[in-house]
C-alpha cells in the first residue's frame, strides 16, 4: 500500500516527508502505457506532487508543470491535500538509458522550465517558475524550494522498474530546515546526502517508512501522522460538459451537423465520455438560457 507519512527530526528544527509511490506508478504505467524512462520521470514527477500536496490544507491544491524541451515533452501532475494525484505526459512512449541506469536527464531534457500553481483557495492562483538546472528531477526541485519557498531543502527520489516494465518500488523524501534550526542541523542534513543518493535501495531493503525514517534518523525524530496515497482523476462528463460548452454555440452546431456527436478522452486517466446529439442540444439549451 502506498502511503506518505510526516515527521520532525531533532526537537521540531527539520521536518521530513517521506513517501512511497509504487502501486501510484503502476497505475500510471498502466494506464498510460509509459516506457521505463518515461514511467521514472512522470512517476518522479508524481511523488514529489503528492509531497507537496501533504504541506497544503484542506480544499488546496497544485499543479506541476514541466517541460525540458526534450523528447517526452510535457509532464502535468495534479495533486491535492488528501493525498490524491493525477497526471500525464506528452510522449509515453520514451525510453533513455545510460550505463544500465534509466536516463531522466535525456527523457526529460534540461532546456525549459518547472511551473508550481498553488489553488489556495484565495481570489487569485499562485504561480511560480524556476528555471530546470539539471534535467535531474531531486537537483531541480531542492533548486525550486530554495529560490521560490526560500526553504533549504534536500529531496531525494527513487524508482526501479523491472523487466516486465512494472515499477518494483518507488518513493521520494524532502527534508526542509524549519526557521529555527541550527548549524547542526544543517550538517545532519548535509550527512543524509550521501545516504539517500540511491533512495530506491531503502526502498527495498524497508517494506515500512517508518523503518526508513529510523535508520536515517534514529532516536531523534518524531511521527506526526500517516496519510494514504493514490492515483486518482475525479474527471467526469458533466465537466467534460462545461468544456464543450467554452465552445460557443456556433461549434457545438457545427459538431451536431458534420458528426452527430462528441467524443472526449481524458487526458488523465483516458476515461472516454460520449456525448450524442441529445447530450450536445442540452449543452446548447444551457448556453442560450445565460
Amino acid at each position: 500500500m502506498d502511503y506518505l507519512i510526516k515527521s520532525l527530526v531533532n526537537d521540531g528544527r527539520i521536518r521530513v516527508y517521506l513517501a512511497k509511490t509504487t502501486d501510484v506508478c503502476n497505475d500510471a504505467i498502466r494506464i498510460h502505457d509509459l516506457w521505463p524512462s518515461a514511467a521514472s520521470v512522470l512517476g518522479k514527477t508524481m511523488t514529489i506532487a503528492l509531497i507537496m500536496g501533504a504541506m497544503l490544507k484542506g480544499d488546496e491544491a497544485l499543479t506541476i508543470k514541466i517541460d525540458g524541451n526534450g523528447p517526452i515533452g510535457q509532464i502535468i501532475v495534479d495533486s491535492n491535500a488528501k493525498g490524491e494525484v493525477r497526471g500525464y505526459v506528452s510522449n509515453p512512449h520514451v525510453h533513455f538509458s545510460r550505463k544500465g541506469k534509466l536516463d531522466d536527464i535525456s527523457t526529460l531534457g534540461y532546456n525549459g522550465y518547472i511551473d508550481v500553481i498553488k489553488d489556495l483557495k484565495l481570489k487569485d492562483l499562485y504561480t511560480s517558475t524556476v528555471p530546470l538546472q539539471t534535467g535531474s528531477l531531486a537537483k531541480d526541485f531542492t533548486y525550486y524550494f530554495l529560490h521560490s519557498e526560500q526553504t533549504p531543502t534536500l529531496t531525494s527520489l527513487g524508482i526501479k522498474i523491472k523487466e516486465n516494465n512494472t515499477s518494483e518500488v518507488s518513493g521520494g523524501i524532502i527534508i526542509q530546515l524549519m526557521p529555527k534550526a541550527t548549524e547542526d542541523d544543517i550538517l545532519l542534513i548535509e550527512r543524509k546526502e550521501k545516504q539517500l543518493s540511491s533512495l530506491s535501495e531503502l526502498l527495498l531493503k524497508h517494506h515500512n517508512l517508518e523503518d526508513i525514517m529510523t535508520e536515517l534518523f534514529p532516536n531523534n525524530h518524531r511521527i506526526l501522522s500517516t496519510m494514504p496515497i493514490s492515483f486518482k482523476c475525479h474527471c467526469s462528463k458533466n465537466s467534460f460538459a462545461r468544456g464543450i460548452a467554452t465552445l460557443g454555440i456556433t461549434e457545438i452546431n457545427n459538431i451536431i451537423e458534420e458528426d452527430g456527436k462528441a467524443e472526449v478522452v481524458c487526458h488523465y486517466c483516458h476515461a472516454i465520455y460520449n456525448f450524442n446529439i441529445q447530450d450536445l442540444e442540452i449543452i446548447k439549451k444551457g448556453l442560450k438560457q445565460k
